[in-house]
């Protein structure tokens, strides 16, 4: 029986689909789901969300959030979530070189610090579902 995958994010629902796995970039760690895992939540962290599906793998970029693993149902409500195309690479680019320049001043004291690392990963993770 395969896994029912929901991805939603605040603005709208990016996919609803059925797959063979899940891998995601939890905050603890990367993790994977198949069908028949047990029932559980996990924060996750900006990065590459990957659908297993006969063999194929799709990627999607997601902006943190959280995972639900229910009953063969998987529920990613993410900050952001793209598929490949629908990335924009030169504004990921952008975000990437601003947010390093930012960072490259700043000590982690810094009350602004986690807020540009985590637009820093998640620009990496955008670019890094693109290809580039």
């Amino acid at each position: 029986m395969p896994l029912s995958l929901e991805i939603v994010t605040p603005e709208r629902r990016v996919a609803q689909l059925t797959c063979d796995e899940v891998r995601a970039p939890g905050t603890q760690g990367g993790f994977g789901i198949r069908p028949g895992h047990a029932s559980f939540m996990s924060g996750l962290e900006p990065g590459r969300l990957t659908v297993v599906s006969g063999g194929r793998e799709e990627h999607f970029a997601v902006g943190g959030g959280f995972l639900q693993v229910d009953q063969d149902r998987v529920l990613v409500l993410a900050d952001s979530a793209e598929r490949r195309d629908e990335i924009d690479v030169e504004r990921a680019e952008r975000a990437f070189h601003e947010a390093t320049e930012r960072l490259r001043t700043m000590t982690e004291q810094d009350q602004n610090h986690a807020l540009e690392s985590a637009r820093v990963r998640r620009a990496t993770s955008r670019l890094g579902v693109a290809g580039r």
